[in-house]
């Protein structure tokens, strides 16, 4: 593991010095060079992603399929494609790096209030120094933390019908794939990515702590959204599987059991452990294979066209509130 990481920091260390810091020197960014230090990070975790879902996570979806090739549902190479470019925006940094150049000053705003209040940050570290000021411990803590916050705010994003029209675009996808994960509409990423930055600033969590937090789940989300037979046994429990997430995607089921009793209008919405959806009974541990998508919804495969499909239905519905 140390050489890994030595690795990592040496590759890290090259590209700054040969490629990111003479780019930023020739452009007059010199005054970007610490931010630069993060977004380089942001890469080359990204980086690493790529290559685990492409080499290893994609494989498996030949070994052990869920849904075999022409059994339920139409294949289509260019819906898998349109995921695989959806994830090198997002895992590369690309989306990330947008995000830095639109809102960095809202957000530097924003901690500067909370500095100004003298508002005290949770800190996991604090708690019980000798041991949440390990780094794996706070770590796993963190992660827990954040993974509840994940869970309410995708239990929204099912409840509110202007929400529903952005999110589901992510459960558009009737060939689910180890690249489905970051199929999701922009806006909802943009809410998301601002609302989980400042949650992480409210607890205390520290920025390169976040970012290894954020690639973790990622890729275990990448292995969630997999066409995989796997329900991991008694660790199911512990990790959500490939098919308790499935069954959150199958059309009638996982999203659209309004008024099934103990599920309240979904289930499985967990995002990476079954915790919360066994403590507020909305989960379903279930070994069938059920086609997935969206009922009388039917997506362009261009990028651009579903955005703006559903940028325009989320629109009709908010115009229906006020």
């Amino acid at each position: 593991m140390n050489t890994l990481f030595t690795w990592y920091a040496s590759i890290q260390e090259w590209l700054m010095q040969e490629l990111v810091l003479p780019i930023l020197y020739a452009l007059g960014g010199m005054g970007f060079a610490d931010d630069a230090i993060g977004g380089l990070d942001w890469f080359l975790l990204g980086v690493i992603q790529v290559l685990l879902i492409a080499l290893v996570l994609r494989p498996l979806e030949s070994f052990w399929p869920a849904e075999i090739k022409g059994a339920n549902q139409q294949k289509s190479s260019k819906a898998v494609w349109s995921d695989v470019v959806y994830t090198l925006v997002h895992r590369l940094g690309i989306f990330k790096l947008a995000l830095f150049l639109l809102f960095s000053g809202l957000f530097f705003w924003f901690d500067a209030q909370l500095h100004d209040l003298r508002f005290i940050q949770l800190n996991v570290e604090t708690w019980i120094p000798q041991i949440t000021s390990i780094p794996w411990v706070s770590f796993i803590i963190y992660l827990i933390i954040l993974d509840f916050a994940e869970y309410v705010y995708h239990r929204a994003s099912h409840r509110f019908n202007w929400w529903w029209q952005l999110h589901a675009l992510h459960h558009s996808q009737k060939n689910m794939t180890v690249w489905s994960d970051n199929r999701n509409h922009v806006m909802d990423d943009l809410m998301h990515s601002a609302v989980f930055a400042f949650i992480a600033l409210l607890i205390g969590v520290e920025p390169i702590q976040f970012l290894w937090l954020v690639a973790t789940s990622q890729l275990i989300q990448s292995w969630q959204h997999g066409n995989l037979k796997f329900d991991h046994g008694w660790f199911k429990y512990v990790l959500i599987s490939p098919q308790f997430h499935r069954y959150h995607h199958a059309i009638g089921l996982g999203h659209e059991a309004l008024g099934k009793p103990g599920v309240l209008g979904g289930c499985n919405f967990g995002v990476l452990f079954p915790w919360w959806d066994m403590l507020f009974k909305t989960a379903i541990f279930s070994k069938e294979i059920h086609p997935t998508g969206v009922r009388n919804l039917e997506v362009s495969e261009n990028l651009v066209t579903h955005q703006w499909q559903g940028l325009k239905h989320s629109w009709r519905e908010l115009k229906k509130i006020f």
